[in-house]
């Protein structure tokens, strides 16, 4: 009898608990899961495509072998060519720019290199081999490249390009420097010129086409055909040579443009009698005649 009292007990404690535990836990609401996106539909094979992609802006080689490329990148143009005549290159970080290229004939392969020479020259930039490798830098940075001297290159052996090469000119009848400031008004952009007056040599760094047109104005100022025109031989019969120097040299220093340069030039030779005289101009001659006889 105890026994059956003693599990009631129990059972009424355990249904008291459940009651106060059901009172005491929070209520957690409902949240229902989030919609999942509808699964892609395949489009059906008949279907219209969506719409062209934007188009690169790229350079790209046409099949016919034509560039129309308006503002194009430099730096992807170098790349291009570079791939088409397979040499290795470092570019220099300084070489930037864009360019606009039409051509609507064929390029041909041979000219790829000659292309390439113009639009860097155009930004202002130049390609320098280097052993197996090309380096393309800015133009004023081309005299740190190691170019290959050349002396007194004929006109009709250089080559119709924008490659760089430095030319040493020994000059034969004309002085350097008269013949550098002649020419400077005809180099091209970046070109350079020193003058060793020593050697009478001129040093100058330029592109080869204008190269060519500088060797062939420099065959025209420094040719013999004027050498002989600018030298003659005076005979004196009543002065001595030396006599008549002073006297001409006083006439003649008022032709000159300053007191440094004179019109003419005198060399007396006292031991035979004669009188050299040196002009750039031989019109000048018939003055130096001239004042010459007044004297005798």
């Amino acid at each position: 009898m105890r026994s059956l009292l003693d599990l009631r007990l129990v059972l009424a404690f355990c249904a008291l608990s459940s009651v106060a535990a059901a009172q005491v836990a929070p209520s957690i609401p409902f949240v229902p899961p989030p919609e999942q996106p509808p699964a892609a539909q395949p489009r059906p094979a008949n279907a219209p495509a969506q719409g062209p992609l934007p188009p690169s802006d790229a350079p790209k080689l046409a099949d016919t072998g034509t560039f129309l490329f308006p503002n194009a990148s430099l730096t992807e143009m170098i790349e291009l060519l570079a791939r088409r005549l397979k040499i290795n290159y470092i570019l220099d970080p300084a070489v930037r720019g864009n360019v606009s290229i039409y051509t609507y004939g064929e390029v041909k392969p041979v000219d790829y290199m000659p292309l390439l020479e113009t639009i860097l020259r155009v930004n202002g930039a130049t390609i320098v081999r280097v052993g197996d490798w090309y380096r393309i830098i800015p133009v004023n940075k081309v005299s740190a490249m190691p170019l290959p001297p050349q002396i007194n290159p004929e006109s009709k052996t250089l080559p119709q390009d924008e490659r760089m090469m430095l030319n040493l000119i020994f000059l034969k009848y004309a002085t350097a420097n008269e013949m550098l400031n002649l020419l400077k008004p005809y180099f091209g952009e970046g070109a350079t010129a020193s003058v060793y007056e020593a050697a009478n040599l001129l040093l100058i760094q330029d592109n080869a086409r204008n190269m060519k047109r500088t060797m062939e104005l420099i065959a025209l100022f420094d040719g013999d055909q004027f050498a002989g025109q600018r030298v003659r031989l005076f005979e004196l019969e009543n002065t001595r040579p030396s006599d008549m120097q002073k006297q001409l040299d006083g006439i003649f220093k008022a032709y000159a443009l300053s007191d440094k340069s004179q019109s003419v030039k005198f060399l007396p030779v006292d031991r035979i009698n004669p009188l050299i005289a040196v002009a750039p101009n031989p019109g000048i001659f018939a003055q130096v005649e001239t004042w010459m006889g007044r004297f005798e």
